[in-house]
């Protein structure tokens, strides 16, 4: 067992301590860095480590950038990722969205006893509690199938329906609902593709990180083809547009026009407001509602408030889960099922 630690200069000595007590030892690397660069180029050579420790100093990325780099890192290795982010306060909406994708071994503590005893606990067999959300379930009030979701297949009678999907806010899970939502269609005989068409850049991120093959205008990465711009090769019974963020003075386009518009939210307490004055201006559309994050006293609260009918999702970290709310994507779909 080892540890990657990636460090400022003050604070390489941090974790000599779990070396001498635990006899983990630790590879170094001492400077600043690009983490998405990193896992992009290096990461590779380190296959091998349990334990991959961050010290935020030595980061070169933004919060957001960081929390994006840190999702892609998710789906592609599965070492402990450990973040010391001394200082970092609880409230602080980057702890929320690291805690909500599953980085949950984060160091917030200001004075060397406290920090080594966080790195105690981080390191250890179970790693940190603290942060770790409560659990949820997928989609209340819709009843489970009898059988598992990847047995089912259905026949869509359409073609080229789009589905936009856009976030009240950043960082609410609306790149993982647009790819879990493709895949689930793929999975469950129809055909969709997944187009960005927003300012993100996240598609081009993760075409970076898995090195896709392209046929055409697309890029294809797990038999599903992906794309850049609206140039498709072929048609689809649906295609995924992912929106990103919705304006704050205009909508785009792509969502106004779409046959299906789903709007997400993260519903925790301080994002209430943004969720409701988003939903507000979707008034005229016929917008589903999805919450996401949301703990459960709230739920009820958000139904009198944001919309009878929205419906709570699970939290996703896998970009490639075909089965992940499919309770939902077929409700929202049934419209177009063919008996």
């Amino acid at each position: 067992m080892m540890i990657l630690y990636l460090t400022s200069t003050a604070q390489v000595n941090l974790l000599d301590f779990l070396e001498e007590e635990h006899e983990l030892p630790v590879k170094k690397l001492v400077g600043q860095f690009s983490f998405l660069s990193f896992v992009v180029r290096d990461m590779r050579h380190f296959a091998h480590v349990r334990y991959v420790a961050l010290d935020r100093a030595a980061i070169t990325e933004s919060d957001d950038d960081l929390a994006q780099a840190l999702l892609s890192y998710l789906t592609i290795y599965h070492m402990r990722m450990v973040l010391i982010a001394e200082g970092l306060p609880l409230s602080s909406s980057f702890l929320h969205h690291l805690t909500q994708a599953g980085i949950v071994n984060i160091v917030t503590a200001t004075e060397i006893e406290e920090i080594q005893t966080e790195l105690r606990t981080c390191f250890s067999e179970d790693g940190m509690q603290r942060f770790k959300p409560p659990s949820q379930n997928a989609i209340i009030s819709i009843e489970k199938p009898s059988l598992p979701l990847n047995e089912e297949q259905y026949r869509f009678g359409c073609s080229n329906i789009t589905i936009a999907i856009a976030g009240s806010d950043r960082r609410v899970g609306v790149t993982t609902t647009a790819f879990n939502l493709t895949c689930w269609i793929n999975a469950h005989g129809g055909t969709a593709c997944y187009l960005e068409a927003n300012i993100s850049k996240h598609l081009a991120h993760i075409i970076q990180l898995f090195k896709p093959d392209k046929q055409g205008n697309a890029y294809v990465m797990n038999q599903i083809d992906f794309y850049l711009t609206p140039e498709l090769n072929q048609p689809y019974n649906f295609i995924v547009i992912d929106c990103g963020t919705l304006g704050d003075r205009t909508f785009q386009e792509s969502f106004v026009n779409a046959d299906l518009q789903l709007l997400c939210g993260s519903a925790m307490p301080y994002e209430l407001p943004v969720f409701y004055k988003a939903m507000d201006r979707c008034r005229e559309l016929p917008a589903q509602a999805l919450g996401l994050f949301a703990p459960e006293d709230l739920k009820p609260y958000l139904v009198q408030s944001i919309s009878r009918d929205i419906v709570f999702g699970s939290n996703s970290h896998d970009l490639f889960d075909s089965n992940v709310n499919g309770h939902f994507h077929k409700k929202l779909l049934q419209f177009y099922i063919e008996s």
